[in-house]
């Protein structure tokens, strides 16, 4: 159960997601994904849908995330809730030069998540993918290529392939 410290998961759970689900009077199933750090210290409980699920091949997210490529989907503020253990930091790192942060749990040192220049936050697939016995809920998949320009390895895949971020993150939102 999410925010329970049992482990990371998916869950399906009845949520009331906009006024017109709650008007309805029906329940609205939402999917649920529970997150952890290594440790546990850190989770995150992140629902509904991302804003998009992508590989990022910009120069910034493989410099601050060390790979050649970043597989992760955006998540605006209000879809995730963060809950750090008491005695333990989330350690946050800047790029030099960039509105984009990185945030680690101090006491097992694994990256829970980042935030991006428009403000969403970014969760690496990598943690969805520990949360669900190594398997990617389908939602999460990635759909798109973002700054294929910029890309060091090509990818033979059918997905499109944007030059930029492809209007896809253009609304801003603030950044915590």
């Amino acid at each position: 159960m999410p925010g329970t410290g049992n482990g990371p998961g998916i869950f399906i759970a009845d949520k009331a997601c906009d006024d017109d689900a709650l008007s309805s009077g029906e329940p609205v199933l939402a999917t649920i994904y529970h997150l952890a750090c290594d440790c546990g210290a850190v989770e995150l409980d992140v629902s509904g849908t991302p804003v998009v699920s992508a590989y990022c091949h910009c120069r910034s997210c493989r410099e601050m995330y060390g790979v050649e490529m970043l597989s992760a989907s955006a998540w605006a503020n209000d879809a995730v809730t963060r809950r750090v253990a008491a005695g333990t930091d989330l350690i946050a790192h800047r790029q030099p030069g960039r509105r984009m942060w990185r945030y680690h749990c101090a006491a097992c040192g694994r990256l829970v998540h980042g935030r991006n220049r428009h403000g969403y936050l970014v969760i690496p697939t990598e943690r969805f993918r520990v949360a669900g016995d190594d398997r990617l809920p389908g939602p999460l998949e990635p759909t798109v290529h973002l700054f294929y320009d910029q890309r060091v390895i090509d990818m033979g895949d059918e997905l499109p392939k944007h030059a930029d971020d492809g209007d896809l993150l253009s609304k801003s939102h603030t950044e915590a």
